[in-house]
């Protein structure tokens, strides 16, 4: 396997539309990263200058230590997983598999043994003598992976390869993905809009937006220490709660106020703000981190609020409540006891050793903003 390392790399359409800016991203030996952002945000685009297909702008792609920006495709030794599967349907899954060792003139008993063994790991071994068209999308998909695996690249590339099963399959298959990952060692670069596929796929996570990577970290700093508050609303579901209020100072302690809302600061928490006298700031709270009241015993900083739910949502082991604090849609994530009831109003508590604050302009993290 190999490393990718891309040194300023930038993409733009027609001279104008800028898709990827000064892109820098180092891709470690046998390391799986997720590129993962909103519909637009030039992951994909990225993803095929790495393949070779799609020209960059400026900027320098290496794969294994050698520069590729003028290296076709074929020659740069990756192989693509995409969306679609991108079968023959007039040949059998043995020969969708064996097709690409077969243009590069393999001997036919190493195609035979590359197939044989790529269809054991992926438990297609049955399907070889069959056709596209009588595999149900999962199976066209492990065809498709199996297709990337017979030809023992440097680097696999998968561009959003579960859009199209089901939510039950999508999960099966991201498992099996991963562990083909762990057998194999591979170098994979994996491209999804969904974050819980990145969050639980992926060793380290690229979150972009409008071309530019806002924050490179494993799954967990990500998740605890967003830098922005483009980050901290991505990842999570559901997404982080926002209420746009001022940091003021009491008797020596800090305050969060929105309105009637008043939440105290924990001293920990106000330390890493600095001097914060009478600022505006965005607090930031996840839905977990909201509990029932009777659940205070749980909570060291606890603000409390009297919320009317507009919808409550069983999910099973957990219920969602969806509320307004001071104009602004909120949810909790609690755990099973009896539902409240629509239109009732039940008091919460915020957990504010959890809670993060975000510039209000900038949308900077005013407690992680300086670890990228």
């Amino acid at each position: 396997m190999a490393n990718v390392v891309l040194k300023g790399v930038t993409k733009i359409f027609d001279g104008t539309v800028v898709a990827v800016k000064d892109m820098d991203l180092e891709v470690h030996d046998r390391e799986f990263v997720v590129l993962v952002g909103p519909s637009g945000c030039g992951k994909s685009t990225l993803l095929r200058m790495v393949a070779g297909l799609e020209e960059i702008t400026s900027g320098e792609i290496l794969i294994d230590d050698r520069l590729v920006n003028d290296v076709p495709p074929k020659d740069r030794d990756i192989a693509m997983v995409f969306q679609n599967y991108a079968l023959y349907p007039h040949m059998t899954v043995y020969d969708n598999m064996a097709f690409g060792l077969r243009l590069r003139k393999y001997p036919r008993e190493e195609i035979d043994q590359r197939v044989r063994e790529a269809a054991d790991i992926l438990d297609i071994a049955a399907l070889l003598d069959r056709r596209p068209k009588a595999l149900s999308g999962g199976q066209r998909q492990r065809v498709a992976v199996g297709r990337a695996i017979v030809r023992k690249p440097k680097v696999f590339l998968f561009d959003e390869p579960l859009s199209n099963l089901d939510a039950k399959l999508r999960v099966q298959t991201r498992t099996e993905i991963s562990k083909i990952h762990e057998r194999l060692k591979a170098t994979i670069i994996y491209v999804t809009h969904d974050q819980v596929e990145a969050m639980t796929m992926g060793s380290r996570i690229v979150v972009m937006k409008d071309g530019v990577a806002h924050q490179v970290a494993d799954p967990l700093t990500i998740y605890q220490k967003p830098v922005n508050q483009f980050v901290a609303g991505f990842i999570g579901s559901p997404a982080m709660n926002f209420i746009e209020g001022r940091l003021t100072r009491e008797n020596g302690s800090t305050v969060f106020e929105a309105g009637a809302f008043r939440a105290p600061v924990p001293p920990e928490r106000a330390r890493a703000l600095g001097d914060v006298s009478d600022r505006q700031v965005v607090l930031g709270v996840r839905p977990e981190d909201i509990f029932e009241i009777a659940d205070a015993d749980r909570v060291a900083a606890p603000a409390r609020v009297t919320a009317h739910l507009d919808v409550v949502e069983p999910m099973g082991n957990e219920i969602f409540l969806y509320f307004r604090l001071e104009e602004r849609d909120m949810v909790a994530r609690i755990d099973v006891r009896v539902p409240p009831a629509v239109n009732s109003d039940v008091d919460l508590i915020f957990d504010m050793e959890s809670s993060h604050f975000f510039d209000t302009e900038s949308g900077r993290s005013l407690l992680f903003g300086g670890e990228v």
